[in-house]
């Protein structure tokens, strides 16, 4: 389960015991964080927390410090639940004006220990603020003021590389995996109109092209723009395939020509509950075993691959071009 951090306003507590000596104390005596001015939370609890969640709880942070600004890019991104790869650098906001716009340094911290020598947050990365001079139309979403979701997704596409451009595309167009919020190509196409430079609008709508709905996970879109990349040839998605005793399964891609399935194992499947369908992870993995045995004997060579190798490229190159598929170029 993800870890939330708790966070606690020195404004607040003031209004409600008129008293904030007490968070001072606890900060000195290093049991409390200082995530931004006036805002404190749990040492440990910080600490523990993947740089997601310290990422999101310095968007929280920042967003009651500064009385709800108006965020943008990959931090309205993150609050409209969008897949992002990479942790940002910055909280993004937007309506700065010319001479207050610019990042600005985190200012995270934590009290020195004597005990340790340390403030504990030495090898933990902080974020910073990007104010940006940039006017767009926000709405309120979970509490917090962000550019609409077409805009946020355009924005984003156009400040990333192919590959994380496809990743947030292929979610923001789905309506299965982003339910009740999909954006339609139409959509973010209308909005791509909106980019000032020629430049990012042929990119942003090169990347829309490529998006697919289908795609069923982040992992996924992040191998089949790999894949792209690396001039192999593109596969068909969520293929269905049956045999003598019924369905087998729908796989992740399929090369029709090749006879070749590729399959994305993210840890998740074999770990989390929802995917188990009441099966132990031994049972997951002895079902999957026995599911692909059933490909095989139906004629098809089965690739699998993980998080580690999507994200490396010659890896990933390497596990493809042995299971058979050629490079084509582009």
């Amino acid at each position: 389960m993800p870890t939330k951090a708790t966070l606690i306003v020195a404004a607040d507590q003031r209004l409600n015991t008129g008293n904030i000596r007490s968070l001072s104390l606890r900060y000195q005596r290093g049991e409390l964080v200082r995530v931004r001015r006036g805002i404190y939370t749990d040492k440990a609890t910080w600490l523990a927390m993947k740089p997601w969640e310290r990422y999101t709880a310095t968007v929280e942070a920042v967003s009651q410090e500064l009385s709800g600004p108006g965020l943008c890019f990959e931090s309205a991104g993150l609050i409209w639940g969008l897949n992002l790869v990479g942790v940002p650098e910055h909280v993004h906001l937007a309506g700065a004006s010319p001479s207050r716009a610019g990042r600005t340094a985190p200012t995270t911290s934590a009290a020195f220990q004597a005990e340790t020598q340390s403030t504990g947050l030495e090898k933990i990365r902080g974020y910073g603020v990007f104010r940006h001079c940039y006017d767009a139309e926000t709405v309120t979403h979970k509490g917090f003021q962000v550019t609409t979701l077409a805009r946020t997704a355009v924005d984003v596409i156009a400040r990333s590389n192919f590959t994380k451009g496809v990743v947030l595309a292929d979610h923001a167009v789905s309506p299965e995996r982003f339910k009740g919020q999909a954006c339609s190509p139409a959509d973010l196409l209308r909005e791509t109109d909106r980019l000032a430079s020629g430049a990012k609008r042929r990119w942003v709508a090169s990347v829309l092209a490529f998006a697919d709905p289908r795609s069923g996970s982040a992992g996924e879109s992040l191998s089949r723009a790999r894949i792209h990349a690396l001039g192999f040839p593109q596969p068909e998605l969520q293929t269905s395939f049956h045999d003598d005793d019924g369905f087998v399964a729908r796989t992740d891609f399929h090369w029709r020509k090749f006879r070749l399935i590729g399959e994305f194992d993210g840890d998740a499947k074999y770990l989390r509950d929802e995917y188990l369908g009441g099966l132990s992870s031994r049972e997951a993995v002895l079902a999957e075993k026995k599911r692909e045995d059933r490909l095989r004997a139906l004629g098809f060579a089965v690739v699998r691959w993980d998080w580690a190798t999507a994200n490396d490229p010659e890896r990933l190159k390497r596990k493809l071009a042995a299971a058979g598929l050629p490079a084509v170029g582009h």
